[in-house]
């Protein structure tokens, strides 16, 4: 079961041994002026949290100091993963893939044209993931890590036929 989380609630506290175990904790606290809004998910199984991920709607391109990208007189927005992870014990069963899903849709809800995330060269199984979900990989020019894009459709933007 996926859900979402709100700081400070009982859930949250749950979920914080799961954070400090992946070593997530700075990701799952950062906080930017240039956030519109932040969402967290957690992965439950048998009630108990197995996982989580954290994204960020911000301006495309905000987070990298470039203005505003206006399509069709709107600015456009993104959601950025800053922080995902699932148990070792409970990798391969779909969770962290549910997790990106659940992201996604909400994403989409919140008028976002893609979802962007970041990770270090050598993640196999987040390349795999992200791969099999559909999005493109691009190298990053500043260290060895590779950002990931996804682009989702934006209904209100497309003309129709």
């Amino acid at each position: 079961m996926i859900v979402e989380v709100i700081e400070e609630s009982q859930l949250w506290n749950q979920l914080w041994p799961v954070v400090e175990q992946l070593e997530q904790q700075p990701y799952i606290e950062v906080q930017a002026g240039h956030f519109r809004s932040s969402h967290l998910f957690a992965a439950l199984v048998e009630g108990r949290p197995v996982g989580f991920l954290r994204f960020v709607v911000q301006r495309l391109g905000e987070d990298e100091g470039r203005p505003p990208i206006v399509f069709r007189d709107k600015v456009l927005y993104e959601a950025k993963i800053i922080a995902f992870g699932v148990l070792p014990e409970e990798r391969n069963q779909g969770i962290g893939r549910s997790l990106q899903l659940e992201a996604m849709g909400r994403a989409r809800e919140l008028n976002c044209c893609q979802v962007r995330s970041r990770s270090d060269y050598g993640n196999d199984a987040n390349f795999h993931l992200k791969t099999s979900l559909g999005f493109g990989i691009q190298p990053s020019l500043e260290d060895d890590s590779v950002y990931f894009v996804k682009a989702l459709p934006l209904v209100d933007m497309v003309e129709s036929s």
